[in-house]
């Protein structure tokens, strides 16, 4: 089974507009569950109608944490088996239930357990979306000053085939749902931003097993970046992230042990 976790935030009109990014009549094989952070009865009844499962408990919560909280809902009602998949999807992203089948099956050839795609900002593909870049260093905020990006995104152009990158954009990533345990989730310390680049670089430096990317399978993201506004509650969170980041990477990754799944496998 392949559980699919969207958050919305506000995203009422969009994910309605959209039919869950897509993936309502996905068929069988493919289940959908929306976690509602701003409670709104349309959606409510919108999944009500359409047999969706949906959650309004708990709202104003950070984006790990409501992923977790989706992962525990999914666990505990469903339950999850040795070779399903959660994936963590973006309220504006839109991807084709054959994609998400087709990667899928790649995934489980390659014996992959983290994968991101194509992530395009245009019906057309045409805007490419950075969603996977290099992971954050001491040296990133003098690169912010220069370059007004606080990392360096791959060159998509001359990726033609399937290979590993740094960290992937939390707004697609599929996740083997027994690594996802082994990895403990996302941490909940990141309210917003960051908790991506960390979950990444968790699973490269904790457990061996780097992000795939796939560049044949594609998707839309109508991306936002709230953050670019520097005195913006978004941007206080992206750089209180950031930083935080930085220290787990340089003063406590590098000194853990390798994870084990914990309570959360079992």
């Amino acid at each position: 089974m392949i559980h699919i976790a969207i958050v919305s935030h506000g995203h009422e009109e969009l994910l309605i507009a959209s039919n869950l990014g897509g993936l309502l009549q996905a068929g069988e094989g493919i289940r959908v569950w929306v976690k509602d952070n701003k409670p709104s009865a349309r959606l409510k009844t919108y999944c009500h109608e359409h047999l969706v499962t949906y959650f309004d408990r708990m709202p104003g919560l950070g984006f790990g944490e409501n992923n977790n909280f989706l992962y525990a809902q999914i666990k505990s009602e469903s339950g999850f088996q040795q070779d399903d998949y959660f994936v963590v999807l973006n309220p504006d992203l839109s991807i084709a239930p054959e994609t998400l089948l087709a990667l899928i099956e790649q995934m489980k050839k390659d014996a992959c357990v983290l994968a991101t795609i194509n992530l395009y900002r245009d019906q057309e593909y045409l805007t490419s979306d950075a969603n996977i870049r290099r992971f954050p260093t001491l040296f990133s905020l003098l690169r912010m000053t220069i370059k007004r990006s606080i990392t360096k995104n791959y060159d998509k152009k001359n990726m033609r085939s399937a290979c590993h990158v740094d960290w992937a954009s939390g707004a697609f990533l599929v996740f083997d749902a027994m690594h996802y345990a082994a990895l403990q989730g996302f941490d909940q310390a990141y309210f917003m931003y960051f908790e991506d680049v960390d979950i990444c670089y968790r699973s490269q430096q904790l457990l061996g097993k780097g992000v795939l990317y796939y560049p044949q399978f594609k998707a839309i993201h109508l991306a936002a970046h709230k953050n670019r506004n520097i005195v913006s509650q978004h941007a206080i969170w992206f750089f209180s992230s950031f930083m935080k980041f930085l220290s787990r990477r340089y003063f406590l990754y590098q000194r853990q042990k390798p994870l084990s799944a914990s309570n959360w496998a079992k």
